[in-house]
């Protein structure tokens, strides 16, 4: 039942931060903001999970997995609340600096709270499980998130119409009742590991190149989510609510192929993470030139379809080989950095990506396909010392 719990908290907690990825962009351009502005809101959450996913990592293997999650639920709920109430506002209601600001900080309540739920979720799951079956443990992890991205961008889909409030408030409310749930249920989370049958302890050097290759993965992914409903409305020429119902449903397919893979797919492949990295890489590489040449919506979907595949496969690899080489007391740490580095990545991957668009709106997806390039290089490094 407690594995349950932890993954319910990661995919409600992912669920609330599509809802603002899918509708903070094309709310803010309805009231003024500039695409440059909108990457810095959704940057700075970013910002406050490098700073502190690693202490809330440690904290996890100190005092426990639980008060971690809790405390990333409550910060969640916060940050949607305060999200639903500006997402009323109409242009010319308040200066479109003083939104900026007001959304800039209902951001960074969630980056302040929410840096550790990850992290801890990763952790406990290589708490229950053994050195074989860790891949497929962490795995289960990103289902969760992928699972998030799936039903965040239907929940916005079927809510937009009735106003861009709707959605962000509806996932509060889900995210206030899972609080409870933990509440209730996750009584017994040891600080220390129990059940964990790692090798010992590997040195900075073993886990330096996962962090680095997380560092460039989530790099272009980051301006690519950061761009991506500006680049459906201005590909496709549909107004703004057509294009959050579109950007919605190109996430859904991504999200979805995702969840499938990680779910089920590397449960029954159990291949190496070296082979899901490297697998990933070429994929996600090939779909983002795919897109570029999209002609149409179905075209979009299929090539973020595959794209999605790529994702979850270069994921899943990159978290349990960084599980793999470390210790069992240290789950908790190892997983906070590699959030770290991923947030690092989205300090400014948002940032590059909206500054890109606003040059060429092919930019991100360009940009995107030389990352994966540049990743399957950094690969090297990681895989190195396991072939020694």
């Amino acid at each position: 039942m407690a594995s349950i719990v932890v993954l319910l908290a990661v995919f409600v907690m992912t669920l609330g931060n599509v809802t603002i990825h899918a509708t903070v962009g094309l709310f803010g351009r309805s009231i003024g903001l500039s695409e440059f502005q909108v990457g810095v809101i959704i940057a700075s959450s970013a910002f406050l999970f490098a700073l502190t996913s690693s202490r809330w990592g440690r904290f996890a293997d100190e005092r426990g997995r639980r008060p971690v999650i809790l405390s990333g639920l409550v910060g969640a709920a916060a940050s949607l609340l305060l999200f639903g109430a500006l997402f009323t506002l109409k242009k010319g209601d308040v200066d479109v600096f003083v939104a900026f600001l007001a959304l800039f900080g209902a951001r960074t309540v969630y980056g302040f709270l929410c840096g550790g739920v990850q992290p801890a979720a990763t952790a406990y799951m290589a708490d229950i499980t053994s050195h074989r079956d860790r891949a497929a443990g962490v795995a289960m992890v990103g289902a969760a998130f992928g699972l998030g991205t799936v039903v965040g961008p239907v929940l916005v889909a079927l809510l937009v119409e009735y106003g861009f409030a709707v959605a962000p408030l509806v996932a509060c409310i889900l995210t206030v009742l899972t609080a409870i749930v933990v509440v209730a249920l996750l009584c017994d989370l040891p600080p220390t590991p129990a059940m964990n049958t790692s090798p010992p302890m590997a040195s900075a050097g073993r886990i330096t190149p996962y962090l680095a290759l997380a560092f460039v993965f989530h790099f272009a992914f980051a301006g690519l989510q950061a761009t991506n409903a500006f680049y459906v409305q201005d590909t496709l020429k549909v107004d703004t609510i057509e294009a959050v119902q579109q950007a919605s449903l190109v996430s859904l397919t991504f999200a979805t192929s995702s969840f499938v893979f990680q779910a089920f797919v590397v449960r029954l492949l159990k291949w190496s993470p070296g082979k899901l990295m490297s697998t990933g890489l070429v994929v996600c590489g090939v779909t983002s030139v795919a897109c570029l040449m999209a002609p149409d919506f179905g075209w979009l979907m299929l090539s973020f379809g595959l794209m999605g595949i790529g994702f979850a496969a270069t994921q899943s690899g990159l978290t349990a080989g960084a599980s793999l080489v470390s210790s069992g007391n240290r789950q908790g740490r190892v997983a906070g950095q590699l959030q770290a580095a991923v947030s690092a990545a989205w300090i400014i991957g948002p940032l590059v990506g909206a500054g890109l668009y606003e040059v060429t709106m092919n930019g991100p997806l360009g940009f995107t396909a030389g990352a994966m390039a540049l990743g399957l290089v950094v690969l090297i490094a990681v895989t190195a010392p396991r072939a020694a």
